[in-house]
């Protein structure tokens, strides 16, 4: 019991002096024999008193803040939610609202929706992207912290928007959107705007690699998005889309479709007035009505200035001049060409050759031959320039595809160092497995080796006897075939020579004689199909697989004579033909079997 006591009355003690840390007590004579008369100071209660409060004040004051920053984040997150519910309908109202939130105030969260609403609302109002880095920020912040949050799906998907505003035509804006399809494809109630935008792209993606069968597809699936929202405005892109993508395909059929589907919103969304007209222009000037196209491409002219777009006016001007050289009417097709020149805006622009060539090839048609070199000049200097463009395009993107954000490169370096140790602890669990049984499969590997070794020994001793045996019969059958042969051939003649005898004294007797002739050399005749090899016999004697049937069974026998090392007098009297049939035969054969690129090296 007196221990217990000790015991309580030591920790309060340190207690005391962990107070006294926080707030100083200048009573330092803190022991067992004098803390009775230290608890009944009124001085002590006082200051214990003052030091309670002040712990208090200090906790009341940290759960207040951390409470009033949780209201606060609340309340911009719902202010962030209104807005975005605003966005598609007043982008610019929402683009303008955005400016007066305080940017430093927002937690992470928040900063990373705010980040995401930006490039939403910088998008809708035709923001000339040059970076992706603000909507790379967005998509790694919910890849991390939220990636079942639906804002993942459409950083992902604006990561492929905002590198197609930017030119960028590779794997790094398909790939944002296909993950992004994906997910969205695993939601029970996909957002139908969200699903619009993805497959547009995908198809945006598509239609500029000229895979118009896999454009359409996801066309059509815009379509019924699109369909499903009831946005005029995405029925009308999606149906623009699909028009141009079949008249890519040469389907202009389906693409009169198309078109007659999108004259419809004419005067009905005043903003796309402009790329109907552009579409009608295009179709009449297919069908061969270049007039019509003219006229076309004039109305865009009146209206270009009331778009929310840029629109390039020097391509307009390019193309009523074009048209007017298809008309044949110079003068007016090369007044519009100087305009389109005159009217150049960005002078680094990759397709600004086209126009001075245009002055060019129209100068040299009229026989101005001197103003055709000129402008020719300039286009060539023009394309150079151009061409130069592309090759830096292209090393920037093919830098950018395989270059990580800051941020990305800590998160892949965290990934790397949680790697590397479990890498390591597998590689020390493998090391100790490893030595354990290594020590037991030692002998036993040792061993083994022992007996296969003897084993392959003694199997080349034993192949090498076979084969030197097989030689041996196969020379003595070759040998005794061809004195066999040979004493036929000889008893044939003496045959022939006595059946002279009997041609008219004994016709019988000589017509049964030439019966046996006859059959013996039909018998020889035959001896190729009669001792045909099958194919595991023919490739255990030549090495050759006839896998083409190319070759004829006489063709195998000749082929397996010559792998008994037969010579042409031993293959003659086999094949019952004459040496010089056999140097005929095996020349074509040789021929046949390196055209069908068989080995001939049995040949010598």
């Amino acid at each position: 019991m007196a221990y217990c006591n000790f015991m309580v009355t030591s920790k309060l003690i340190i207690t005391m002096k962990i107070l006294c840390v926080i707030i100083p007590y200048n009573d330092t004579n803190w022991t067992v024999g004098n803390l009775n008369s230290i608890f009944v100071s009124e001085k002590f209660f006082s200051v214990l008193m003052q030091r309670v409060l002040y712990i208090l004040n200090l906790v009341f004051l940290l759960i207040f803040m951390y409470s009033c920053n949780k209201v606060q984040d609340k309340i911009l997150f719902d202010q962030l939610s209104r807005w975005d519910s605003q966005i598609d309908r007043s982008p610019y109202a929402i683009s303008d609202s955005l400016k007066l939130i305080d940017y430093s105030e927002l937690n992470r969260s928040n900063k990373a929706y705010y980040n995401l609403l930006k490039v939403i609302s910088d998008d809708k109002t035709y923001y000339n992207f040059t970076s992706d880095s603000l909507i790379n920020s967005v998509a790694l912040y919910y890849k991390g912290h939220d990636p079942k949050n639906s804002n993942y799906i459409r950083a992902l998907a604006y990561q492929g928007i905002v590198r197609t505003r930017m030119g960028v035509r590779d794997s790094t804006v398909y790939e944002p959107l296909r993950e992004a399809n994906r997910l969205l494809g695993s939601m029970s109630n996909p957002n139908p705007t969200l699903g619009y935008f993805i497959n547009f792209f995908l198809g945006n993606v598509h239609y500029n690699n000229r895979n118009f069968v896999s454009a359409n597809e996801y066309f059509q699936t815009t379509l019924k998005y699109a369909q499903l929202e009831k946005d005029s405005t995405h029925l009308l892109d999606t149906y623009l889309a699909l028009y141009w993508n079949e008249m890519q395909n040469k389907d202009f059929g389906v693409g009169k479709i198309y078109l007659d589907t999108v004259s419809m919103f004419y005067d009905v969304i005043p903003d796309k007035n402009y790329f109907i007209l552009n579409a009608q222009s295009i179709y009449l000037d297919i069908i061969g009505e270049p007039e019509k196209a003219v006229e076309k491409v004039k109305d865009q002219l009146k209206i270009y200035n009331k778009q929310r777009e840029s629109i390039e006016v020097s391509r307009l001007y390019f193309n009523i001049s074009d048209r007017y050289v298809g008309l044949g009417q110079l003068d007016s097709a090369m007044y519009y060409a100087k305009t389109a020149v005159a009217m150049i805006e960005d002078s680094t622009f990759r397709q600004n050759h086209l126009y001075y060539k245009n002055i060019a090839d129209i100068a040299e048609k009229k026989g101005d031959y001197i103003v055709a070199n000129e402008y020719r000049k300039q286009a060539s200097e023009f394309y150079k320039n151009s061409v130069q463009d592309r090759l830096n395009t292209q090393i920037a993107e093919i830098e950018k595809k395989y270059d990580l954000t800051e941020s990305e490169n800590k998160v892949l370096k965290a990934q790397r160092q949680i790697m590397r140790i479990i890498i390591t602890a597998l590689m020390v669990f493998i090391v100790f497995i490893f030595i354990l049984m290594y020590a037991y499969k030692i002998r036993r590997n040792t061993k083994l080796k022992l007996l296969v070794t003897e084993n392959r020994l003694h199997q080349q001793e034993l192949q090498t006897v076979i084969m030197r045996e097989e030689a041996g019969k196969r020379k003595w059958l070759l040998q005794l075939y061809s004195n066999i042969s040979d004493r036929l051939t000889f008893l044939q003649e003496e045959f022939e020579k006595l059946t002279q005898r009997y041609v008219s004294s004994q016709p019988k007797v000589y017509k049964e004689m030439q019966r046996i002739l006859k059959n013996t050399d039909t018998d020889l005749r035959d001896i190729g199909i009669t001792l045909a090899p099958d194919d595991d016999t023919f490739f255990s004697y030549t090495k050759i697989k006839d896998e083409n049937n190319i070759l004829s069974p006489n063709d195998k026998l000749i082929l397996m004579l010559l792998s008994c090392e037969a010579n042409n007098r031993q293959l003659a009297t086999f094949m019952n033909t004459t040496i010089d049939s056999i140097r005929v035969r095996k020349s074509q054969l040789k021929k046949k079997m390196s055209e069908n690129n068989y080995d001939v090296s049995l040949f010598g």
